[in-house]
Protein backbone atom coordinates (compact mmCIF):
# COMPACT_ATOMS: atom_id res chain seq x y z
CA UNK A 1 0.00 0.00 0.00
CA UNK A 2 1.33 3.41 -0.95
CA UNK A 3 1.51 6.13 1.63
CA UNK A 4 -1.12 8.80 1.04
CA UNK A 5 0.18 12.01 -0.39
CA UNK A 6 -1.05 15.43 0.53
CA UNK A 7 -1.81 17.53 -2.53
CA UNK A 8 -1.37 21.25 -2.11
CA UNK A 9 -4.50 22.83 -3.58
CA UNK A 10 -3.67 26.45 -2.79
CA UNK A 11 -2.66 27.23 -6.37
CA UNK A 12 -5.84 25.65 -7.72
CA UNK A 13 -7.94 27.64 -5.24
CA UNK A 14 -6.17 30.88 -6.20
CA UNK A 15 -6.67 30.24 -9.92
CA UNK A 16 -10.33 29.40 -9.34
CA UNK A 17 -10.82 32.66 -7.45
CA UNK A 18 -9.09 34.64 -10.22
CA UNK A 19 -11.25 32.93 -12.82
CA UNK A 20 -14.42 33.82 -10.91
CA UNK A 21 -13.26 37.44 -10.61
CA UNK A 22 -12.63 37.60 -14.37
CA UNK A 23 -16.04 36.12 -15.11
CA UNK A 24 -17.67 38.67 -12.81
CA UNK A 25 -15.75 41.52 -14.49
CA UNK A 26 -16.74 40.28 -17.95
CA UNK A 27 -20.40 40.13 -16.94
CA UNK A 28 -20.28 43.65 -15.51
CA UNK A 29 -18.57 45.02 -18.62
CA UNK A 30 -21.02 43.24 -20.93
CA UNK A 31 -24.04 44.47 -18.95
CA UNK A 32 -22.70 48.03 -19.07
CA UNK A 33 -22.03 47.84 -22.80
CA UNK A 34 -25.55 46.56 -23.46
CA UNK A 35 -27.07 49.31 -21.34
CA UNK A 36 -24.96 51.93 -23.17
CA UNK A 37 -26.10 50.52 -26.51
CA UNK A 38 -29.75 50.48 -25.42
CA UNK A 39 -29.54 54.06 -24.19
CA UNK A 40 -27.99 55.19 -27.49
CA UNK A 41 -30.73 53.42 -29.48
CA UNK A 42 -33.50 55.02 -27.38
CA UNK A 43 -31.87 58.43 -27.74
CA UNK A 44 -31.61 58.02 -31.51
CA UNK A 45 -35.22 56.80 -31.71
CA UNK A 46 -36.47 59.86 -29.81
CA UNK A 47 -34.49 62.22 -32.04
CA UNK A 48 -35.68 60.42 -35.16
CA UNK A 49 -39.30 60.81 -34.06
CA UNK A 50 -38.83 64.54 -33.42
CA UNK A 51 -37.09 65.00 -36.77
CA UNK A 52 -39.84 63.07 -38.56
CA UNK A 53 -42.55 65.11 -36.84
CA UNK A 54 -41.18 68.37 -38.24
CA UNK A 55 -39.51 67.32 -41.48
CA UNK A 56 -40.24 64.07 -43.29
CA UNK A 57 -43.72 62.99 -42.28
CA UNK A 58 -46.62 64.80 -43.91
CA UNK A 59 -49.69 62.74 -43.00
CA UNK A 60 -51.55 63.78 -39.84
CA UNK A 61 -51.53 60.17 -38.57
CA UNK A 62 -47.79 59.84 -39.11
CA UNK A 63 -47.10 63.15 -37.39
CA UNK A 64 -49.28 62.15 -34.45
CA UNK A 65 -47.54 58.78 -34.17
CA UNK A 66 -44.03 60.30 -34.26
CA UNK A 67 -45.03 63.04 -31.80
CA UNK A 68 -46.49 60.42 -29.45
CA UNK A 69 -43.45 58.14 -29.60
CA UNK A 70 -40.73 60.80 -29.13
CA UNK A 71 -41.40 61.48 -25.41
CA UNK A 72 -41.74 57.76 -24.69
CA UNK A 73 -38.36 57.06 -26.28
CA UNK A 74 -36.86 60.00 -24.35
CA UNK A 75 -38.20 58.53 -21.09
CA UNK A 76 -36.71 55.13 -21.97
CA UNK A 77 -33.35 56.82 -22.57
CA UNK A 78 -33.65 58.64 -19.22
CA UNK A 79 -34.38 55.40 -17.36
CA UNK A 80 -31.33 53.76 -18.93
CA UNK A 81 -29.25 56.82 -18.00
CA UNK A 82 -30.41 56.33 -14.40
CA UNK A 83 -29.46 52.64 -14.46
CA UNK A 84 -26.05 53.64 -15.82
CA UNK A 85 -25.58 56.16 -12.99
CA UNK A 86 -25.99 59.23 -15.19
CA UNK A 87 -28.33 62.19 -14.81
CA UNK A 88 -31.76 60.60 -15.40
CA UNK A 89 -33.57 63.60 -16.84
CA UNK A 90 -34.77 63.68 -20.44
CA UNK A 91 -33.88 66.74 -22.49
CA UNK A 92 -36.66 69.37 -22.58
CA UNK A 93 -35.98 69.99 -26.25
CA UNK A 94 -34.63 66.99 -28.08
CA UNK A 95 -31.92 67.67 -30.63
CA UNK A 96 -32.07 65.90 -33.97
CA UNK A 97 -28.34 65.49 -34.64
CA UNK A 98 -28.52 61.73 -34.04
CA UNK A 99 -31.77 61.17 -35.93
CA UNK A 100 -31.76 58.18 -38.26
CA UNK A 101 -32.10 59.14 -41.91
CA UNK A 102 -34.61 57.67 -44.34
CA UNK A 103 -32.05 55.19 -45.71
CA UNK A 104 -31.78 53.57 -42.26
CA UNK A 105 -35.54 53.37 -41.91
CA UNK A 106 -36.45 51.87 -45.28
CA UNK A 107 -35.67 48.54 -46.88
Amino acid sequence: MMPSEHIDTRLLEELTEQSQDLASDALRITRGALLDFGQAVEDQAAQTDVFATYNDVTSPGGIATAATLAPVEAMHAAVLDHVLGRRPVPDDFLPVAKAAGPTLLTV
